[in-house]
């Protein structure tokens, strides 16, 4: 490693970085040995050094208000992620589907769906159950969003729901390519404004590494897009090739790609909680990006106990929650609170270490 990268990188390491300058950094850092280890550094002086450790499960389940149903075929998707979630297509459905969670001790709900030709999920007949239900319940209501408009934003902030998860695609040929929206990659930096103009209490960021055939291609821009709105949590998925898509055969980015763009996330937001989301490949590879972001991040969806392990003898302490990875920190103790409740860690636990079907998740990819 150079010694005037790595004196360079530790000025930076003063105030976040710019797009430009993480840019120039990585340039001069092939291998990545300073980018990583300046980030590495920039995360530790986040104290103390919390490791979440997420688990899917049933205290936080995904519901699909369309269904099946999705009026676009995502290369990376083509709808087999909606297959996995609760059909809920009406809005009594999901009213009465949210309330049954809730009497069974839920701590929330992910509302997603298909998307339509426009690039976002219908939501607008269900702005009122989602009304009723935060009033009625306290249920943590993550809602899958898309390129939605400043009134429906609206009417979802002044609904109540708790985050708004909303994909940031940085590159418009990745847009029409893998998505088949007639859509610029503009189109989402403006939707980010919009869902934080419109008042939704936390805006939450996804970035998908490598969507585009496992090439990095506007990530840089997606990122720089996201440090303008400054959120609390920005969550990041990694392409995961799937049987019966038009890209299962793509590989998937090497995982020291993947590190690269959280390491410059992590200079570029120090005040941002980055999570690695529950979309990433299996195997070798999920391993490698799990210890090298490790460092990094703030959260890890389903780690590998072998992940566990190493962040425990770095002296990270585990908090493990059964609820949707873009959670606020805020929301914690209630997901705590419900956890105890139901005697959820035990049992849980013990099921995700001896059940190797778990090594990957059936949660949507945004888009």
């Amino acid at each position: 490693m150079k010694k005037n990268l790595v004196d360079a990188l530790e000025e930076a390491l003063k105030e976040p970085l710019s797009i430009s300058e993480v840019k120039k950094f990585i340039e001069r850092d092939d291998y990545g040995g300073g980018l990583l280890e300046a980030a590495r550094r920039a995360a530790e002086a986040r104290v103390p050094r919390v490791l979440r450790a997420y688990y899917p499960s049933s205290l936080f389940p995904p519901i699909s208000v369309t269904g099946a149903r999705c009026e676009l075929n995502c290369a990376h998707c083509n709808r087999r992620y909606l297959r996995h979630m609760i059909s809920a297509e009406t809005p009594e459905k999901l009213y009465e589907v949210c309330v049954s969670l809730y009497e069974r001790g839920a701590v929330g709900c992910l509302i997603s769906g298909g998307s339509t030709r426009e690039g976002y999920v219908p939501l607008e007949p269900f702005v009122d159950a989602i009304r009723l239900v935060k009033r009625e319940t306290d249920l943590i209501l993550n809602v899958h969003t898309g390129l939605v408009g400043r009134e429906l934003a609206r009417r979802l902030a002044e609904a109540g729901v708790d985050v708004a998860s909303l994909d940031v695609a940085g590159d418009t040929d990745t847009v029409r390519t893998i998505y088949g929206l007639n859509r610029e990659a503009e189109d989402y930096f403006e939707a980010l404004r919009v869902h934080v103009e419109a008042g939704i209490k936390h805006v939450v960021p996804h970035i998908c590494i490598g969507l585009h055939y496992g090439e990095l291609k506007g990530e840089f821009m997606a990122l720089e897009a996201v440090r303008r709105i400054k959120p609390e949590t920005l969550v990041f998925i990694v392409l995961t090739p799937t049987r019966g898509t038009r890209m299962e055969g793509a590989p998937p980015p090497d995982p020291l790609t993947v590190a690269k763009v959280i390491a410059a996330a992590r200079l570029m937001l120090k005040d941002t909680m980055i999570i690695l989301g529950c979309m990433r490949p299996a195997g070798m590879v999920r391993e490698k990006i799990d210890l090298l972001a490790l460092n990094m991040v703030d959260g890890i969806v389903l780690p590998a106990q072998k992940t566990i392990k190493e962040a425990e003898r770095r002296g990270f302490m585990i908090k493990r929650l059964s609820a949707c990875c873009a959670i606020p920190r805020d929301y914690e103790p209630l997901v705590e609170a419900k956890q105890k409740a139901q005697n959820w860690t035990n049992r849980t636990l013990s099921h995700f270490k001896s059940s190797p079907s778990h090594t990957t998740s059936k949660r949507p990819p945004l888009g």
